[in-house]
């Protein structure tokens, strides 16, 4: 395994656990782990459109807000079931990273989302951090599996 394969998925690693400890009960948050993941700057990508934005105080402030949405539609667990890297130069990376989403929905029933998202990863400044990604429909996913 090269360096940047190892550091990549080093960080997805640590990103896994700190998403599915998020979800706990009581929730495990760690802001600061999170905010590190990612560049100073990042671009997401979904089907609601491109967005770009620093991170900065309002980053860190919608850190916490979007685990306590995953715990407010019936969010368990949140774990990686496989991660592919595809090496772009010796700095940068596509990680492409399988995510299971654990739910009990409104209706009390247990199940699963499982669903691809698309990370663009630097180790530029000797960390890998994340400055882009794409993800799929989240919301509509969630309706399908009655959590909204």
């Amino acid at each position: 395994m090269s360096p940047l394969e190892t550091k990549v998925r080093a960080l997805f690693d640590a990103y896994g656990k700190r998403s599915d400890d998020a979800l706990q009960d009581p929730p495990l948050l760690d802001i600061e782990g999170v905010v590190r993941s990612f560049a100073p700057y990042f671009v997401a990508s979904s089907p609601g459109g491109v967005m770009g934005g620093a991170n900065d105080d309002a980053f860190r402030e919608m850190v916490p807000k979007g685990f306590a949405h995953y715990r407010n539609v019936g969010g368990k667990h949140m774990t990686i079931k496989g991660i592919r890297v595809i090496e772009l130069d010796r700095l940068h990376a596509v990680a492409d990273v399988d995510w299971q989403f654990d739910y009990v929905n409104k209706a009390g029933k247990a199940g699963h989302v499982t669903f691809t998202n698309f990370y663009f990863v630097t180790i530029a400044d000797g960390s890998a951090k994340v400055f882009a990604y794409v993800t799929p429909d989240e919301e509509q996913a969630m309706r399908e599996h009655g959590l909204l």
